[in-house]
Formats: structure tokens, C-alpha cells, sequence
């Protein structure tokens, strides 16, 4: 264990007295939170509560879908105000004329989900016209679920010999099974405005979150790197010809990555509370145990990655590309309620989400609730990796 520690200590000393590495992994990612939480405010809206969202509204419809959605969703939302419009044509113009935000059109028979509302939106005007478009899909696809249960209910109750018998009134059952299933499922039809936490989470509190999961990620190719150039400088050569254990080496190694990570993001959160005046939350235990685990998980990967990687030149590419993609997909660059579904699905593989959703939770005020999904799966990458690396390592 002594040689391990001594080890991981040679690699933190090394990485702390190189200037590049130094200005690539800890100041890079405080310049960029500086530059990115401050231009790039609008898209979080600064922490402020979203705008009144101005709806036009057309319906063609006349069914209970179409005015239940009126009255019970649209016009329960406090920041939704309802403009009906005689037409679409009417509807378009007065988005043109931005005397609405958005449009929305409800087609005859939309009951029966064959066919969709139709929303409009600005240019300016697209979270807005999302947030409408969403409300809209989901009400109908929660009352044709609670139609088709009623009626499926129906057509097995008309088949029973005390219906047929004149014991049971099926127009009175019939009645009574819609007041039931309509408030059970009144949760559900029913559209609440609530977020995850009881905070709003600025765009400073957002980039930073976001540039520390992104250049917490260069450590998976830096640890690795580390491995190969005393491979290639026949250090680990050496190494391994003293009486140190091929395991306590490559232990050491993985420790040495892990250390500086923490050393990494103990720097940026202070910095940040200081400096950007940043609010990581109520409890910076928590912030800590996320960082701690996401460190383990990212270090554990680059001995995985050495085990794969048998030249600095496929580091240096996944160290710029592969990271970058990563950082896309994990949110670092644009907020993910952004992304496509398709895109938001994808990015549910990429670890640097799971620790930015963790960041974020906590920054609106959750607790660990939050956190035993992001904290366990990171344990178990970190685990996994280093347990998989070592040994594939150890054959070679």
C-alpha cells in the first residue's frame, strides 16, 4: 500500500508542476464558467420565473377532451393566459402581430388521438411553444387511456349474466365507472407547475455545474496518457522490476488520477463560492460525496481506457473529440431540456449527465433522494473500470 501511495504522490506532484496541464484542467474550466455564465444568461433566464406564456386558442372540436383541456389545464396554469381566436388564420395573426406567444389549434375529433393539436410558435417563442405542445400531448394521451379503460370495463360487464339478466342497469354502471376512473385519474390529466426543487437555478449556478462535469472528464484520458508515456519512457518498465507488486503499481496509478480530480474540484468549488458568488446548494456534503464518486468513476475509466489504448496518438484523439461529444451529450454546452428526445435519451449513457442532473438537483434545493442514483452508479463505473483495467493490465 506504501508503494501505491508513493506512486500516486509521484503523479499528483507531476501534474501540479505542469503549467499546460495546470492551466488546462483548473483555470480553463473557471475562465470558461466566467465567460459562458455570464453571456449566456438569457438561456436560463438568470434564475428569474419563466415569462406569462400568451396561448391563442382554436378549437374545431366541440368533444369533452378538447373543453376539459381548456378549462382544467390551460386556464389552471397561472402562467398561461388564454386568448381564443375565431380561426387559425385569425390565430396566426395575431402571432404575427406577437399579440400571443403561442398557438394552438385543436382539430375536430381530437378526442380519439387519431390526429394531433397543432402548435404554433415565434422564433423567439420555441421553450414556450414546447411547454404548450407537451401539456397538450400528455392530457390526451392520459384521457384516451382512462376512455379505453372505461370501455374495455364496459364491454366485459355487458357480457355477464347479470346484465343480461336485468339484475345489473348497465347505463347506471356505465356512469359510475367514468366518475371513478375520471378521479382516480385526476392526477394525471390534471397539468401542475412544479419543479424539482423549491429553487431556480441561475446561469452561473448552470455553467458551473457544467464545465466542471466537462473538464472532470479529461482525467479518464489524462490518467490514461500517464500510463503510456511510462510505458513508452520504459519507466513502468522499471517499476515493475522492483519489488512493488504489479497490483499496488497500477493501484497507484488509478490513485494518482483520483487524487488530483478531488484536487480539481475542491479548487473549482471554492473558487466558485468565492468568486461567483455560486450557491452549490444547502448542504456541500453532498456536493462533496457527488464530486468524490464521479472522480472515482472518471479515474476508474482511464485505467480502463489504458488497458484498450496502445499509443499516445488514439489518446490524444479520444482526450479531444471523444470528450467533446461527451460534453454535448451531457448537457455541458447547452441545457439538455434543449436536446431532441432522441438526443436526451442517448445522453442517459454518458456519466457526465447523471453528475450535472446530481449538481443541479441539489443546487434547487434536493437532497440525497436525489443523489443515491448518480452516487451508486458512479461506484459501481469507478469499481468496475478499475477492476476490469488492473487485471486486463496485469496479463499484459
Amino acid at each position: 500500500m506504501k508503494k501505491a501511495i508513493w506512486i500516486a504522490w509521484k503523479d499528483v506532484k507531476i501534474r501540479i508542476t505542469d503549467k499546460k496541464g495546470f492551466m488546462m484542467l483548473i483555470l480553463m474550466p473557471l475562465i470558461l464558467t466566467a465567460i459562458l455564465g455570464a453571456a449566456l444568461g438569457s438561456i436560463l433566464g438568470g434564475g428569474s420565473e419563466i415569462d406569462e406564456i400568451k396561448v391563442g386558442y382554436v378549437q374545431s372540436d366541440q368533444s369533452g377532451a378538447s373543453r376539459m383541456f381548456k378549462t382544467d389545464v390551460l386556464e389552471k396554469m397561472k402562467m398561461i393566459k388564454v386568448t381564443e381566436a375565431g380561426s387559425e388564420k385569425e390565430m396566426k395573426k395575431l402571432l404575427a402581430e406577437k399579440k400571443i406567444d403561442v398557438g394552438i389549434a385543436i382539430p375536430a375529433h381530437w378526442g380519439s388521438g387519431k390526429k394531433p393539436a397543432a402548435v404554433y410558435a415565434g422564433t423567439d417563442q420555441e421553450l414556450k411553444g414546447s411547454i404548450i405542445e407537451t401539456a397538450a400531448v400528455s392530457f390526451i394521451d392520459q384521457y384516451k387511456a382512462v376512455r379505453e379503460a372505461s370501455s374495455a370495463s364496459m364491454e366485459y360487464v355487458t357480457k355477464t349474466e347479470a346484465v343480461k339478466r336485468g339484475k345489473l342497469n348497465p347505463s347506471l354502471i356505465a356512469e359510475n365507472l367514468a366518475k371513478t376512473l375520471e378521479k382516480e385519474a385526476g392526477a394525471r390529466l390534471a397539468v401542475t407547475e412544479k419543479s424539482v426543487g423549491t429553487k431556480e437555478v441561475t446561469s452561473f449556478q448552470y455553467y458551473s455545474a457544467a464545465m466542471l462535469c466537462m473538464f472532470m472528464l479529461f482525467h479518464m484520458t489524462v490518467g490514461a496518457k500517464s500510463f503510456l508515456l511510462e510505458k513508452e519512457t520504459e519507466t513502468l518498465a522499471r517499476l515493475l522490476m522492483t519489488p512493488a507488486q504489479k497490483y499496488a503499481i497500477l493501484f497507484g496509478k488509478w490513485l494518482g488520477t483520483y487524487l488530483f480530480a478531488i484536487i480539481q474540484f475542491f479548487i473549482f468549488l471554492i473558487v466558485t463560492i468565492n468568486v461567483f458568488d455560486v450557491d452549490w446548494g444547502d448542504n456541500l456534503l453532498f456536493v462533496s460525496v457527488l464530486g468524490l464518486s464521479y472522480a472515482a468513476a472518471v479515474s476508474g475509466i482511464s485505467m480502463l481506457l489504458a488497458s484498450c489504448l496502445s499509443d499516445m496518438k488514439s489518446a490524444d484523439v479520444l482526450g479531444g473529440f471523444g470528450i467533446q461529444v461527451l460534453a454535448v451529450l451531457g448537457g455541458s454546452m447547452l441545457p439538455l431540456y434543449q436536446f431532441p428526445d432522441f438526443l436526451q435519451s442517448v445522453s442517459k449513457a454518458v456519466p457526465n449527465r447523471w453528475a450535472l442532473e446530481g449538481f443541479l438537483s441539489l443546487m434547487e434545493g434536493g437532497g440525497w433522494a436525489e443523489l443515491q442514483t448518480p452516487v451508486l452508479l458512479f461506484a459501481a463505473i469507478g469499481l468496475c473500470s478499475l477492476a476490469v483495467g488492473i487485471r486486463r493490465l496485469h496479463t499484459r
